[in-house]
Order: structure tokens, then sequence, then C-alpha cells
């Protein structure tokens, strides 16, 4: 009785592990997933970097949620305007904006306004 269940568990583990496949690969993290984890800014929040617009304007990025939210504002102290993705690469959207990310670069476009295109500022 004892052999027979050794050979019953022995079995149960052999098929367990044939039955387990390699994960397949994740696509390497989008710029947007890896920021949300670092800083760029000064004050070392997380996931906060700096950019200059082509209106000569600052704006603060705070990538939040791995990458899916983006918080942006104008400096450290104002309200952020809040927006999202429903996956990573893909446009970010709010109430009344809208951004989308090429390399270093973030185009925002709002309904009343022409696009901005801001450019990530180098590490502090």
């Amino acid at each position: 009785m004892a052999l027979l269940r050794i050979g019953i568990v022995g079995m149960c583990v052999a098929l367990a592990a044939s039955g387990c496949s390699e994960q397949p690969r994740k696509a390497p993290p989008t710029e947007q997933e890896i920021h949300a984890g670092d800083s760029g800014d000064a004050s070392g929040t997380p996931g906060r970097h700096p950019y200059r617009c082509d209106d000569s304007r600052p704006l603060l990025v705070d990538f939040k949620d791995e990458g899916l939210t983006l918080e942006l504002r104008r400096d450290a102290s104002a309200a952020p305007i809040v927006l999202t993705a429903p996956a990573p690469g893909l446009q970010y959207v709010g109430d009344t904006m809208s951004a989308t990310f090429a390399g270093n670069e973030i185009k925002i476009e709002e309904a009343d306004r022409g696009p901005v295109r801001c450019r990530k500022e180098t590490s502090l």
C-alpha cells in the first residue's frame, strides 16, 4: 500500500512538472513603465520628471500606476491634471486633454488650444 502511494505521488509530481511551460516573454518595458519607478527631479518624488515645453514653460510629469496614469502640473505646488491610458503605449486621456509620447517627447492636446510639445529635461 505504501509503495502504491509513493508511486502515485511520484506520478503526480512528474505530471505537474511536465505541465509547467515557460512563461511567455513579456515585452520590454515602455518608457512610461520605466519612469513610473524612477525620478528625474531634485525632489526625488518617485515617477516625477521635468519637461520643458515649446512655449518655454516647465511641465512636471508624474508617472503613476506603472505608467498608466499621468499627473501633469506646471509646478510642484499646482493641482495635477490626471490623464489615464488603458494599456502601455496608448494615448492618455482626461476630461479636456489628451497626451501621447514619442521617445522623450510628450504632445499635449486640449480641445480649445493647439498642441503643445514638451521634451524631457536631463535628470538633475
